[in-house]
């Protein structure tokens, strides 16, 4: 765990935090945006984005999912940070990272599994850390949000921002339709670009 610790700021020595919440929203962006042009007939309709794990640009989708996931949590260790230094609540701050971290964890597996159709083990654990990171980032959005209103540094539409990001994702576990998935995407690429963007500019 000190190892850890002492990674994580050694990294945060090296870049702002909020770069590294920037480099993930970018990465993730870019590899999709590949991943879509190898995918000509892709249609947002119709096609869930799992699809373009194992599609013709599969490789750059799913390193997208391992590098965007794993580039984030330095981001939400920071983002901690700055919200403890101006609250006094430092159990839901905790908690905040600690399911943000989950999340970018699963995020980045899902990478790792593929959604194979003629595997049912890898489509089982693909869908398991799906479940789990849309699960995870309804709690930190929730926490974060929570941690946001409370503190002076941030502007109330910044929490506004992941209480939408909550019924989105909510939406989007019971319809599960392709265009509800990409809403999932952009309204948590977003959460996290504003945020990273704000931090940044403030220099907190």
């Amino acid at each position: 765990m000190e190892n850890d610790v002492n990674l994580i700021d050694k990294l945060l020595k090296f870049a702002h935090g909020s770069v590294y919440g920037i480099s993930s929203v970018v990465i993730g962006l870019l590899f999709n945006i590949i991943a879509l042009i190898l995918f000509p007939n892709y249609n947002f309709l119709l096609n869930m984005i799992s699809e373009l794990g194992v599609g013709p640009g599969g490789v750059f989708f799913n390193l997208g999912l391992i590098l965007a996931g794993l580039l984030a949590i330095p981001f939400f260790i920071y983002f901690g940070r700055v919200l403890r230094s101006n609250n006094t609540n430092d159990s839901l701050e905790k908690s905040a990272v600690t399911t943000s971290i989950i999340s970018c964890v699963s995020f980045a597996l899902i990478g790792c599994f593929p959604a194979i159709q003629n595997n049912n083990i890898v489509l089982f654990f693909h869908g398991t850390f799906t479940l789990i990171n849309w699960i995870c980032e309804i709690l930190y959005l929730t926490l974060f949000s929570i941690l946001i209103l409370k503190s002076s540094k941030f502007s109330k539409l910044q929490a506004f921002h992941g209480f939408i990001g909550i019924g989105v994702i909510g939406f989007n576990l019971f319809t599960w339709w392709p265009i509800t998935e990409w809403a999932v995407t952009f309204i948590i690429t977003s959460w996290i670009f504003v945020n990273a963007i704000y931090m940044f500019y403030k220099n907190y």
